[in-house]
């Protein structure tokens, strides 16, 4: 299996991807796209590209779930945003806020810098915004 460098993709495709990581791994068009802020069809755009990318498995009118790619990606997105925010709120940030700028920061954050962010808070198991799920790359004893 391919190596994550954190910038396969775009930022909005790993938004969607995100949400229905913490959605459980399957969603329905509908709530993806009240919890992205779009329109379903919109969102069914969307979806359909991640699907032919190997991320989703698309069932019209029932919506997608997580392939075993976009589960190891999506993944890695709550992990990269929770050490993200964990690590923000060490700088006075209130929950909200390191949420919030998380956000704004993780497409341009990779993989390497996720992986030496977690090590320096001593590969912390919650952040602000949730458990943290670790990366035996980083986190041997975590397995």
């Amino acid at each position: 299996m391919e190596e994550i460098s954190g910038f396969e993709l775009p930022g909005r495709k790993a938004e969607y991807l995100k949400i229905i990581g913490i959605m459980g791994g399957c969603a329905r068009t509908n709530e993806i796209a009240q919890r992205v802020g779009v329109a379903p069809s919109t969102a069914t755009k969307t979806l359909l590209s991640l699907a032919d990318e190997g991320y989703l498995e698309h069932t019209p009118y029932h919506g997608v779930s997580l392939t075993a790619q976009g589960e190891r990606y999506a993944r890695f997105l709550l992990r990269r945003h929770r050490l993200l925010s964990l690590a923000l709120s060490q700088f006075g940030l209130t929950p909200a806020e390191a949420c919030r700028e998380a956000n704004m920061l993780e497409g341009r954050v990779s993989k390497d810098l996720v992986d030496r962010i977690c090590a320096s808070l001593g590969h912390p198991v919650q952040s602000v915004c949730g458990p943290i799920e670790h990366d035996l790359a980083c986190c041997p004893d975590a397995g």
